[in-house]
Protein backbone atom coordinates (compact mmCIF):
# COMPACT_ATOMS: atom_id res chain seq x y z
CA UNK A 1 0.00 0.00 0.00
CA UNK A 2 1.66 3.39 -1.15
CA UNK A 3 0.90 6.38 0.84
CA UNK A 4 -0.25 5.51 4.73
CA UNK A 5 0.08 1.90 6.01
CA UNK A 6 -3.11 -0.03 6.27
CA UNK A 7 -3.16 1.16 10.10
CA UNK A 8 -2.91 4.20 9.89
CA UNK A 9 0.59 4.65 10.65
CA UNK A 10 2.57 7.48 8.21
CA UNK A 11 5.05 6.06 6.24
CA UNK A 12 8.13 7.62 6.70
CA UNK A 13 9.37 10.16 4.14
CA UNK A 14 12.48 9.08 2.85
CA UNK A 15 12.63 8.02 -0.73
CA UNK A 16 12.27 4.26 -1.50
CA UNK A 17 15.15 3.17 -2.60
CA UNK A 18 14.00 -0.52 -4.08
CA UNK A 19 11.92 -2.17 -6.69
CA UNK A 20 8.26 -4.07 -6.09
CA UNK A 21 9.95 -7.42 -7.04
CA UNK A 22 12.54 -6.85 -4.44
CA UNK A 23 10.24 -6.41 -1.60
CA UNK A 24 8.10 -8.62 -2.65
CA UNK A 25 11.28 -11.92 -2.35
CA UNK A 26 12.18 -10.80 0.46
CA UNK A 27 8.39 -10.51 2.36
CA UNK A 28 8.44 -14.09 0.65
CA UNK A 29 11.95 -15.12 1.90
CA UNK A 30 11.19 -13.83 5.65
CA UNK A 31 8.09 -15.47 5.99
CA UNK A 32 9.15 -18.96 5.21
CA UNK A 33 11.71 -20.47 8.12
CA UNK A 34 13.96 -22.87 5.73
CA UNK A 35 14.51 -19.50 3.59
CA UNK A 36 15.51 -16.76 6.29
CA UNK A 37 18.53 -16.91 9.13
CA UNK A 38 19.90 -14.54 12.14
CA UNK A 39 23.20 -16.85 12.49
CA UNK A 40 26.43 -14.53 13.71
CA UNK A 41 29.10 -15.70 11.49
CA UNK A 42 32.78 -13.77 11.41
CA UNK A 43 32.55 -12.37 7.75
CA UNK A 44 28.92 -11.71 8.65
CA UNK A 45 28.08 -10.18 11.33
CA UNK A 46 25.00 -9.79 13.07
CA UNK A 47 23.16 -7.65 15.73
CA UNK A 48 19.85 -9.71 15.85
CA UNK A 49 18.02 -8.90 19.11
CA UNK A 50 14.09 -9.27 19.16
CA UNK A 51 13.77 -10.06 22.76
CA UNK A 52 15.57 -6.64 23.91
CA UNK A 53 12.74 -4.47 21.99
CA UNK A 54 8.93 -3.76 22.78
CA UNK A 55 6.26 -5.26 20.16
CA UNK A 56 4.07 -2.49 19.69
CA UNK A 57 1.40 -5.36 18.52
CA UNK A 58 1.68 -6.79 22.12
CA UNK A 59 -1.10 -6.49 24.12
CA UNK A 60 0.39 -7.13 27.13
CA UNK A 61 3.25 -5.30 26.41
CA UNK A 62 6.03 -7.61 25.87
CA UNK A 63 9.08 -8.20 23.76
CA UNK A 64 9.44 -9.45 20.27
CA UNK A 65 9.91 -13.36 19.42
CA UNK A 66 11.77 -14.20 16.67
CA UNK A 67 9.13 -15.45 14.39
CA UNK A 68 7.24 -12.16 15.77
CA UNK A 69 10.47 -9.92 14.48
CA UNK A 70 10.45 -11.68 11.19
CA UNK A 71 6.38 -11.30 10.78
CA UNK A 72 6.50 -7.33 11.63
CA UNK A 73 9.78 -7.13 8.70
CA UNK A 74 7.33 -8.68 6.77
CA UNK A 75 4.14 -6.90 7.15
CA UNK A 76 6.20 -3.30 7.20
CA UNK A 77 7.55 -4.05 4.02
CA UNK A 78 4.14 -5.25 2.33
CA UNK A 79 2.87 -1.56 3.91
CA UNK A 80 5.69 0.09 2.37
CA UNK A 81 7.99 0.87 5.01
CA UNK A 82 10.81 2.94 3.35
CA UNK A 83 14.08 0.76 2.67
CA UNK A 84 17.34 2.10 2.15
CA UNK A 85 19.99 -0.19 0.04
CA UNK A 86 23.53 0.57 1.62
CA UNK A 87 26.54 -1.42 1.15
CA UNK A 88 27.81 -3.65 3.88
CA UNK A 89 31.35 -3.66 5.51
CA UNK A 90 31.33 -7.11 5.75
CA UNK A 91 31.36 -8.93 3.21
CA UNK A 92 32.54 -5.86 1.59
CA UNK A 93 30.53 -4.37 -0.93
CA UNK A 94 27.89 -6.64 -0.44
CA UNK A 95 23.88 -4.89 -0.38
CA UNK A 96 21.19 -4.85 2.57
CA UNK A 97 18.49 -3.21 2.97
CA UNK A 98 18.04 -1.03 5.79
CA UNK A 99 14.43 0.25 7.54
CA UNK A 100 14.60 2.89 10.60
CA UNK A 101 10.76 1.89 11.98
CA UNK A 102 9.68 4.54 14.34
CA UNK A 103 8.07 3.09 17.56
CA UNK A 104 7.15 5.42 18.98
CA UNK A 105 9.91 6.58 21.68
CA UNK A 106 12.45 4.65 19.81
CA UNK A 107 13.26 3.76 16.70
CA UNK A 108 13.94 0.27 15.64
CA UNK A 109 16.53 -0.50 12.85
CA UNK A 110 16.75 -3.47 10.66
CA UNK A 111 18.87 -4.60 8.18
CA UNK A 112 18.67 -7.76 5.92
CA UNK A 113 20.65 -8.88 3.28
CA UNK A 114 19.42 -11.76 0.20
CA UNK A 115 21.82 -14.23 -0.27
CA UNK A 116 21.84 -16.78 -3.30
CA UNK A 117 18.60 -18.48 -1.66
CA UNK A 118 17.64 -16.88 1.51
CA UNK A 119 17.29 -13.49 3.61
CA UNK A 120 20.12 -13.01 6.49
CA UNK A 121 18.31 -10.81 9.16
CA UNK A 122 21.18 -8.74 10.02
CA UNK A 123 20.13 -6.08 12.46
CA UNK A 124 16.92 -6.08 14.81
CA UNK A 125 17.36 -3.58 17.46
CA UNK A 126 16.80 -0.41 18.89
CA UNK A 127 18.88 2.69 16.88
CA UNK A 128 21.69 3.95 18.92
CA UNK A 129 20.41 7.40 17.23
CA UNK A 130 17.85 9.61 17.97
CA UNK A 131 14.89 10.26 15.15
CA UNK A 132 16.42 13.60 14.53
CA UNK A 133 19.24 11.47 13.01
Amino acid sequence: MKGAAADGRARQERPDTIDGATRRLLVQRLRNTRLRSANHRNDRPVDWRPSDVGNPNSFLGGSFTDMAAWEFIAERLEDGEAVEVVELRKPKGAQAYVMKIDLGPDVLYVKLQLTGSKVIGRSFHISKYSKRD
